[in-house]
C-alpha cells in the first residue's frame, strides 16, 4: 500500500511539474500574454514612479491683489513668495483674476485689504486676508492653503510679539506670550509628505494583482478559443486528480514567473525612485508568497467567465476601479461602511495593499502584519478550492 501510495503521489508531482513547465513555455510563446505579464510588469511600475516623481505640488501660480500697497503689505507678499508651494502673479482686480483662474493660468487669488497696515497696529481691530481657491484639484487647494496659513500664523505671532514688547515685556516673555501653545508636528514614515511615497507603494500591489489577473484571463481565453469544445481541459483530465494537477501546475507556473517580477516591482522599484522601504526584504518576500497564490487562484476562479481573450480585458477594466477604491488608497479603509469592509475581502488586493504598506512603508515585521498575512493564506486556500470547482464546471 505504501509503495502504491508513493507511486501515486510521485506521479501527481511529476504531472504538476510537467504542466507547470508547459504553461511557462505557453506564456513566453504568446506575444500578447508576454507583453502583459512580462513587459508591462517591468515597465508599468516605472511609469507610475516617473509620473509622481515630483512628490509634492510646488510653485503653484497664485494671483495677488495688494490693495494696501504699504511696506508692511509688500513684506507680507515677499513672505508668501518665499514659500515653496506658491508662485505669485500680480493682478489688478478680481475680474482679471477670475479670467486667469478660468483659463487655469492661476489657481487662487489672494487679496490683501486696504486696512492691512492700519489694523496691524490696532489691538482691537482684525484684518481679513481673503483667499479664493480653485477647489477642482485637491492637492493644489491643500498646498495653497498650507502656504497661506503658515505665513498668516507667522505674521500673527510677529505682530503679537511686537505688541507685547511695546507694553514692556521682556523678549522671552514676548515670545512665550505670542505663542503660548507651540505645536511640533513630526511626520513619520513619510517625512516629505510626498504623494508618491504614500500612493505608489500600494499601487505596486495593484499592478501585480491586475497584470496577473489579465494575463491568466488571456491564457484561459486563448485556450478556450483554440479548443473546439471551448473547454479549459481535455476530457481525459476531468478527474479530481487531473483538475487538481492542472490548477496547481498552472498556478505554480504563474507563481514562478511572478515571484521574479514581484521581487523587481516591490524591492527594486521603490529604491529606484527613493520611495519608503523600511521593511525587511525577507518579510516582504514571505508576505508575497500567500499574496501571489491568492491572486493566481482568484484569477483562475474567474477564468470560468473568460470565453475569449477580449473578455479578460473587459473584466480587467471593470475590476481596476473597484480594487483602487477597496484598497483604502483613495479613502481611509477604517471609514468604510461595514458592508464594504466585508466586500473588500473578496479581493486579495485589499489585504495585499494594507499588509505591504505596513511592512514596506511603516517598517512592520510579518508578525505585526499577521492579520493581512493570514487573510491572504485563507484566500489562497479558498480560491484554490473554487478554482478547482470552476475548472470542473467549465469542462463538464
Amino acid at each position: 500500500m505504501k509503495k502504491l501510495t508513493g507511486k501515486y503521489f510521485g506521479g501527481m508531482l511529476h504531472q504538476i511539474f510537467q504542466i507547470a513547465w508547459d504553461e511557462i513555455k505557453r506564456v513566453f510563446r504568446d506575444s500578447g500574454v508576454r507583453l502583459i505579464m512580462i513587459v508591462a510588469g517591468i515597465g508599468y511600475p516605472l511609469l507610475y514612479g516617473t509620473v509622481y516623481l515630483g512628490e509634492n505640488v510646488t510653485e503653484i501660480p497664485v494671483g495677488i491683489i495688494d490693495e494696501c500697497g504699504s511696506s508692511q503689505s509688500r513684506s507680507y507678499v515677499k513672505k508668501l513668495e518665499a514659500t515653496r508651494e506658491i508662485s505669485l502673479v500680480s493682478i489688478v482686480n478680481m475680474d482679471e483674476g477670475m479670467d486667469l483662474m478660468k483659463s487655469r493660468d492661476i489657481h487662487a487669488i489672494i487679496v490683501i485689504p486696504k486696512d492691512f497696515e492700519k489694523n496691524r497696529y490696532n489691538p482691537t481691530a482684525q484684518t481679513v486676508i481673503s483667499v479664493y481657491i480653485n477647489m477642482a484639484t485637491m492637492f493644489i487647494y491643500k498646498n495653497i492653503g498650507l502656504a497661506v496659513n503658515y505665513v498668516m500664523l507667522e505674521e500673527s505671532k510677529k505682530i503679537n510679539q511686537e505688541r507685547l514688547l511695546a507694553e514692556g515685556a521682556t523678549l522671552q516673555e514676548a515670545r512665550a506670550g505670542a505663542e503660548p501653545i507651540k505645536s511640533d508636528m513630526i511626520a513619520i514614515f513619510n517625512p516629505g509628505s510626498g504623494f508618491a511615497s504614500y500612493f505608489v507603494p500600494g499601487v505596486l500591489i495593484l499592478i501585480i494583482h491586475q497584470l496577473l489577473f489579465l494575463g491568466i484571463g488571456m491564457m484561459a481565453g486563448t485556450r478556450r478559443e483554440q479548443q473546439e469544445s471551448g473547454k479549459l481541459l481535455e476530457r481525459a483530465d476531468l478527474s479530481h486528480r487531473g483538475v487538481f494537477c492542472h490548477v496547481l501546475g498552472r498556478g505554480g507556473a504563474y507563481y514562478i514567473i511572478y515571484s521574479v517580477i514581484s521581487a523587481y516591482i516591490l524591492l527594486i522599484v521603490p529604491r529606484i525612485f527613493g520611495l519608503p522601504h523600511y521593511g525587511s526584504p525577507w518579510d516582504i518576500y514571505r508576505f508575497m508568497v500567500p499574496f501571489l497564490f491568492a491572486v493566481i487562484f482568484f484569477s483562475q476562479t474567474w477564468s470560468v467567465f473568460v470565453k475569449n481573450r477580449e473578455t479578460g480585458m473587459v473584466l480587467f477594466l471593470f475590476m481596476s476601479i473597484i480594487l483602487l477604491f477597496m484598497s483604502g488608497l483613495t479613502w481611509p479603509w477604517s471609514n468604510f461602511p461595514s458592508f464594504w469592509k466585508y466586500f473588500s475581502y473578496i479581493f486579495p488586493a485589499t489585504a495585499g495593499v494594507q499588509g505591504f504598506v505596513e511592512i514596506n512603508s511603516m517598517g512592520a515585521d510579518i508578525g505585526e502584519a499577521a492579520r493581512e498575512f493570514f487573510t491572504l493564506w485563507t484566500q489562497a486556500i479558498f480560491y484554490f478550492v473554487t478554482a478547482c470547482l470552476s475548472y470542473r464546471y467549465v469542462n463538464r
